[in-house]
């Protein structure tokens, strides 16, 4: 803030941050006539209003940022905003604040009315506003960054979930072992499945050793540990298994596809079947990775899945077909991709409503078609390290870290030939 004399008047100015003008519904600054034209007394006016705009400058920011500022962190945000000489009278009006809190509402008549209500909140707002409480998501932003190894919709959904947990538990010191297990409790019962608990708590022990790292949070408190999950019954563990197809159930997907006309998926069955590839390897696969007798996987979820697979004689004509077809470069051509470059996700809708269409339930999915070949290919007598190396999986023991040896390739190829289904 500084001050102009205009004419015999002196007036107040205050500069707004650009990216929060129309937050405030100012243009550039704050301004405002102290009239007076004595220098001292326009210095104690100002310094009122000093307070305020400092006030609406962070409550917007804070709002920009999708956070409501509460008074405390406003009052922390003045005081670190403040230079050395402000900072005492700043420290002694959050005392006051806080005094004011401790003795509202308490009556000195009632005995059992002790203000301990009143007495837990003054020193939660003394706390937060002098700093000694962050907020549970302060060092959010930089955690993210340490994780720009992962893929960006992990990264996303561990911001997310770390974003939400702190919805109910705002700062650091709010997060103890008790808390913890009943927010577990209260997730069980709005219908959480114990795997996404256990990854969610995975995740937030992980930000939780960000925070003590950068002495945000105290390494001798450890809320994330020794807690009880949720245990999976016999039933659910059933149901939440993913199931194979039999060789019949998937003829049945193709031709119910073909019926409804809808090529693309169709075409991603044919290929699921006879290769036994993820949905999202065969989305991605470029016609360059494609030729008349193998298909190059080159992107895959893990190192194994980076493989060549054999193309079965019942799939020649498909992929020949798809190649000359193609508009885009992809054997699949036209799927629309996400935020993330996925193209998998929109077919796997209308996969997941065709089979759900056949009466398949949860436990059935596209990845249900790699189950399929694995079980075809173990019936045939298939050497287990000869499927996982189809399947893209990892093993021990027989590898085909190379095709060009052809004795090699000829043992996949026949392997793959194997593959048969009631046509």
């Amino acid at each position: 803030m500084y001050l102009v004399q205009r004419g015999r008047r002196w007036w107040a100015f205050h500069d707004v941050p650009k990216a929060l003008e129309s937050k405030l519904g100012v243009q550039r600054r704050f301004a405002k006539n102290l009239d007076t034209a004595d220098r001292r007394t326009a210095e104690n006016r100002a310094a009122a209003l000093e307070s305020q705009w400092r006030r609406r400058i962070e409550a917007a920011r804070a709002a920009l940022d999708g956070h409501e500022a509460t008074d405390a962190e406003w009052w922390n945000a003045t005081l670190r905003a403040a230079s050395d000489e402000d900072r005492p009278a700043i420290l002694e009006r959050i005392r006051d604040e806080a005094q004011e809190i401790a003795l509202a509402d308490v009556d000195p008549e009632d005995p059992d009315n002790t203000g301990y209500d009143n007495h837990h909140e003054a020193t939660r707002f003394y706390r937060v506003a002098t700093g000694a409480m962050t907020r549970f998501d302060a060092h959010l932003a930089d955690w993210v960054k340490t994780l720009r190894h992962l893929e960006q919709k992990t990264i996303d959904m561990r911001q997310s979930n770390v974003a939400k947990f702190a919805k109910h538990f705002p700062y650091v010191g709010d997060v103890k072992r008790k808390g913890v297990q009943q927010w577990i409790d209260r997730e069980v019962q709005g219908g959480k499945k114990p795997a996404t608990i256990r990854r969610m708590l995975s995740e937030l022990r992980g930000y939780w050793g960000y925070l003590v790292s950068v002495e945000a949070a105290s390494e001798d408190i450890l809320p994330f540990e020794k807690l009880t999950y949720p245990k999976v019954s016999a039933k659910e563990a059933h149901q939440d298994k993913r199931r194979g197809f039999t060789s019949r159930e998937v003829v049945r997907l193709l031709k119910e596809a073909t019926k409804r006309k809808d090529s693309q998926l169709a075409d991603l069955i044919r290929l699921g079947m006879w290769t036994g590839a993820r949905l999202e390897e065969l989305c991605a696969l470029k016609t360059e990775h494609v030729t008349a007798t193998r298909i190059n996987i080159v992107d895959s979820k893990t190192p194994a899945g980076i493989r060549k697979i054999p193309v079965h004689s019942k799939l020649t004509d498909t992929v020949k077909r798809l190649k000359a077809a193609s508009r885009d470069g992809y054997l699949i051509s036209g799927l629309p991709a996400n935020q993330y470059g996925d193209r998998g996700p929109s077919i796997g809708k209308r996969f997941t409503r065709l089979k759900t269409d056949l009466e398949f339930g949860s436990s059935h999915v596209f990845h249900s078609i790699r189950h399929t070949v694995a079980t075809l290919l173990k019936n045939a007598e298939v050497q287990e390290a000869i499927i996982a190396e189809i399947l893209g999986h990892e093993h021990d023991g027989f590898t085909l870290s190379t095709y060009g040896d052809e004795t090699a390739w000829k043992t996949v190829k026949s392997a793959v030939e194997r593959l048969a289904y009631p046509l």
